[in-house]
């Protein structure tokens, strides 16, 4: 079992407190560390012991037990619902034969949603783009 007050740290655990402590030096901000390092200190803590780990690599021992104890991450399962549609078109009304406008709206995710639109209230421009926003979440 690895004791906290050795000097010299197993390979293993020497490797990662090294790309911890780069990570440290490197990172922008107060970001989280990143997963595959709590994972390998996770698994290191399963083999000596989580104190020793959490002690070695300076970090907050209950994050470090609460990721032992809850084991690898699980997987998302697969939606069985059927995928969204990337496409809809809406014919346009009968019997209107007016202006047209056009609408444009672009999600941050990068889904683009262009409304045409002919005679007044021809659609709900406004229920149809809050719809398109909503599906992106």
């Amino acid at each position: 079992m690895l004791s906290p007050k050795l000097d010299t740290l197993p390979g293993p655990v020497a490797d990662l407190q090294d790309r911890i402590t780069h990570w440290r030096a490197t990172r922008s901000h107060r970001r989280p560390m990143p997963e595959d390092l709590w994972l390998e200190a996770a698994r290191l803590a399963q083999q000596h012991s989580i104190y020793a780990i959490a002690k070695a690599l300076k970090l907050n021992y209950e994050a470090l037990k609460g990721r032992v104890l809850q084991g690898p991450p699980k997987r998302r399962a697969q939606s069985t619902s059927p995928p969204r549609p990337a496409f809809v078109q809406l014919d346009p009304m009968p019997g209107i034969s007016s202006p047209s406008s056009t609408v444009e709206v672009e999600s941050r995710r990068g889904g683009k949603l262009t409304i045409r639109l002919s005679g007044p209230n021809a659609l709900d421009a406004v229920a149809i783009v809050g719809a398109f926003l909503r599906s992106r979440r």
